[in-house]
């Protein structure tokens, strides 16, 4: 629980402040609940999140002794401050003194924000009930069709669970979902979830999806290569143009490729960095002339001095065959984030 963050019981006081959280974030106050029924939440036992005395939080929860206890709603408001995790931290927690065995919630396919943080907090997709949501609009007409915001139509609703253990620990964040819930997700919640090994190039993470279901890690990376060495020449490029120069602005690159690229151990003192910088940016310019896109390689942890050599050599190659071994390391570095991230 982040410092600072308080929990405590949903009081009669907090009913106003409530109700207008769960009016801006639900069109309106009733919601959708347990898979086709239409309840208040407000008539629901229910926990407060506070920050220096002010409310920024509100999970409400209904117990069933079969099913386990079901949070109907959780908002954090404004996000970014801890409120939605000391929340669901604290409903395990309940759920466990109060002996439930599980600890569940349904969110819809759209929601990637909710399906990227509940995944990062432990939960598993229980369930996956397609259609759901045209149901839940014969209970409630209000739900609308489709987010304003992505552009997705509202259609399922992804079941997630939580195991209660003893309630005490806060469960470890997962730094990557598990395949058999990246296997599960809507395609749309796929792709968010794997950008962050490939960089972008959304027509391939679409693609890669419809290969679903992977056994494994390994049998996911290896689709991938099947996938990329088959795509359109102006899929391929776009997959290139996704990662970021060798040597570019420290700034203008993922956290991720900060951290390969070797940045933060970087000196501008250091004369031989400084040369093979100003080497890079040259040869840069000449590979992208050459070949129409970015030189992109698999730094496995070499610094900038000896990349240089391997740009040297990449521009001797036919452009065909430079294709080829780009397209293949840009999935030789998407295993090799993966593997980091299972680690």
């Amino acid at each position: 629980m982040r410092p600072g963050v308080t929990v405590r019981d949903f009081a009669p006081t907090d009913r106003p402040w409530a109700a207008s959280l769960i009016s801006r974030h639900s069109a309106g106050t009733r919601v959708v609940a347990r898979l086709g029924e239409l309840i208040d939440p407000l008539t629901l036992d229910g926990l407060v999140a506070e920050l220096d005395g002010e409310p920024v939080g509100l999970a409400t929860v209904r117990e069933e002794p079969d099913r386990g206890m079901e949070i109907v709603t959780l908002h954090a408001d404004p996000p970014g401050r801890g409120a939605g995790s000391a929340l669901l931290l604290t409903a395990r927690q309940v759920a466990a003194a109060s002996g439930h065995h599980r600890l569940w919630l349904v969110t819809t396919n759209d929601n990637l924000h909710a399906l990227h943080f509940y995944l990062r907090h432990g939960m598993h997709i229980a369930a996956v009930h397609g259609g759901a949501v045209d149901h839940d609009r014969e209970l409630k007409p209000e739900i609308p069709a489709m987010n304003g915001q992505n552009g997705i139509p509202i259609q399922d609703l992804i079941e997630l669970e939580l195991a209660v253990g003893d309630g005490v620990d806060e469960p470890a964040r997962v730094a990557f979902p598990a395949m058999r819930d990246l296997d599960r997700l809507p395609p749309e919640a796929f792709v968010r979830e794997i950008t962050r090994l490939f960089e972008g190039a959304p027509r391939f993470l679409h693609r890669l999806a419809d290969q679903r279901p992977f056994a494994d890690d390994a049998q996911m990376i290896e689709v991938a290569f099947e996938v990329a060495r088959g795509l359109p020449e102006d899929e391929q490029l776009e997959l290139l143009e996704a990662h970021p120069r060798i040597g570019a602005p420290p700034a203008s690159v993922s956290p991720t490729s900060y951290d390969e690229q070797g940045y933060a151990n970087e000196s501008a003192e250091d004369a031989e960095l400084v040369r093979a910088y100003e080497e890079l940016a040259m040869l840069n310019e000449i590979y992208e002339q050459r070949f129409g896109f970015g030189f992109v390689i698999f730094v496995a942890g070499r610094p900038k001095p000896e990349i240089v050599p391997l740009l040297e050599h990449a521009l001797r190659n036919d452009r065909v065959a430079e294709l080829r071994r780009a397209i293949d390391d840009t999935i030789y570095i998407a295993g090799d984030r993966l593997a980091g991230l299972r680690r």
